[in-house]
């Protein structure tokens, strides 16, 4: 049994039974209390489902609620079977009186409810409130190796140029800053961004509601550690990095446009990776969220996800469409040979 709260309404002891939780069971940076507290001071309205296994923090907006953290949404001892899904998200329901929605879950959660018809076509039709369909996978990268297989696995898959890109960066100059906290990095970081092709297409962090505010704010109290590559004094672009026991989530990277010709995200994923993470007990690289051109180069597995949606079945069937139609955009930009900015045209 779970109760249901806004953040700013849970208990000395609720808070405490939530930061053990993370500390035992904890992998992502979203799970966590930190994060969501950061959350609720950019202006989201963040809301609690905490129980004796279970922590599900998720955001009161317009007419949904929605998940903090992709992947992996509820903080747990276990990952949930069904019958306990199913029975936090109807408490959900009940307490907000709004539909539920769970954006790029691991597969496993699909079991609460499926779109699939007999004939493996999308039903979003249906007449139940539970919901699931397909989204694209994420790509992580094993770590065992401490990134020594690295080039060697986009060299395969790519050509002679990611060499040369590579020898381009280091031939002019431009230099490794790794895992840097506090407010110059969290400067940095954003100015990177405004420059970058996001800005353009209205999806760089300062456009995109919350994320400026929480991730500065994470990079300036050392939760999230951002390694830039610098033209002398200037930041051209950064990895934004969140590292919970041995798993390390590549958050955001970006770069300057100006600097587009260096490839610096290849940069910043191969050598930056290695110089800052090679030799400490990392498992798992995961570079959270669709496939792209880099990911195509880089990636050891990809984990397949979907949405869940729990409510109101005309309104998930719109967001159903909505949704599917950027995989779509975004599958199309690759096959095309396009980098996913053409998803965002």
């Amino acid at each position: 049994m779970v109760s249901v709260t806004d953040v700013n309404g849970l208990t000395t002891a609720q808070v405490g039974h939530w930061h053990a939780l993370y500390d035992q069971f904890g992998t992502r940076i979203q799970q966590s209390p930190v994060y969501t507290q950061a959350l609720n001071r950019a202006g989201e309205r963040v809301l609690v489902a905490i129980g004796r296994d279970t922590v599900f923090p998720f955001t009161r907006e317009g007419s949904m609620c929605r998940a903090v953290c992709h992947d992996l949404p509820f903080l747990s001892t276990e990952q949930p079977g069904q019958e306990q899904l199913s029975a936090v998200l109807a408490q959900v329901r009940l307490a907000t009186g709004l539909p539920v929605y769970l954006p790029l879950a691991a597969a496993g959660y699909a079991e609460v409810g499926s779109m699939e018809r007999e004939d493996g076509r999308a039903d979003i039709d249906g007449e139940g409130e539970f919901r699931t369909w397909p989204r694209l996978a994420n790509s992580v990268i094993d770590w065992s190796l401490d990134g020594a297989d690295l080039w060697e696995r986009a060299l395969r898959r790519g050509t002679s140029q990611l060499t040369r890109k590579r020898r381009l960066v280091e031939r002019d100059g431009l230099t490794l800053r790794l895992g840097r906290s506090g407010h110059e990095a969290a400067q940095d970081t954003l100015t990177v961004d405004d420059n970058s092709w996001k800005a353009t297409r209205g999806q760089s962090m300062r456009q995109r509601g919350w994320q400026g505010m929480v991730y500065s704010a994470l990079i300036r109290s050392g939760v999230l550690t951002a390694t830039f590559l610098y033209d002398q004094d200037r930041p051209v672009a950064f990895r934004l990095d969140s590292r919970v026991k041995d798993r390390v989530m590549c958050l955001k990277w970006s770069y300057d446009e100006a600097y587009k010709r260096y490839s610096p995200g290849l940069y910043l994923l191969t050598e930056g990776l290695i110089h800052q993470w090679g030799g400490a007990p990392i498992r798992t690289i995961d570079l959270f969220g669709s496939p792209d051109s880099l990911k195509n180069l880089l990636y050891s597995e990809r984990l397949p996800r979907v949405d869940i949606w729990y409510g109101n079945p005309k309104l998930g069937a719109e967001l159903a469409a909505d949704r599917l139609l950027l995989d779509k955009r975004v599958t199309q930009a690759q096959t095309a040979g396009k980098g996913i900015r053409h998803a965002y045209a």
